[in-house]
């Protein structure tokens, strides 16, 4: 979606902004989920999400094969025990029903319309030239 939005020139909108959490929430599932550095580089990486979105997603998180280990409880519990100086909203989800506007940039035509010509094959006999 990043690569979406920077080749149509859209990364500056608004679309960008709302992608945030799900970016973090990515980059938090590929990080070391071990020490308290950790859990310092987790808080101080992922502002767009809240701590209940962060625990929520170390909690549901299954690690592929046999080499990666489960979050444990203690450093789910560190995440949840950080000094509350974020202003977490009290949702867990993002609003899903948000809509953004779309913008069309309005580029006048040099051709005059009094010049224009309408084909009687195309049946637009209503239109009347004022």
């Amino acid at each position: 979606m990043e690569e979406w939005l920077r080749a149509n020139n859209l990364y500056q909108s608004k679309a960008a902004a709302t992608l945030e959490p799900i970016i973090q929430a990515a980059q938090l599932l590929q990080v070391k989920k071990k020490t308290t550095q950790d859990a310092d580089a987790i808080c101080s990486l992922c502002t767009a999400l809240t701590t209940q979105q962060i625990v929520k997603i170390l909690n549901l998180y299954t690690p592929l094969n046999e080499f990666e280990e489960r979050v444990t409880v203690s450093f789910i519990r560190n995440i949840q025990n950080r000094p509350q100086q974020r202003n977490d909203p009290p949702q867990l989800l993002v609003d899903t029903k948000h809509m953004f506007p779309v913008l069309f940039p309005y580029t006048p035509s040099a051709l005059s319309l009094e010049t224009l010509h309408i084909p009687a094959s195309l049946g637009l006999d209503f239109l009347v030239r004022v």
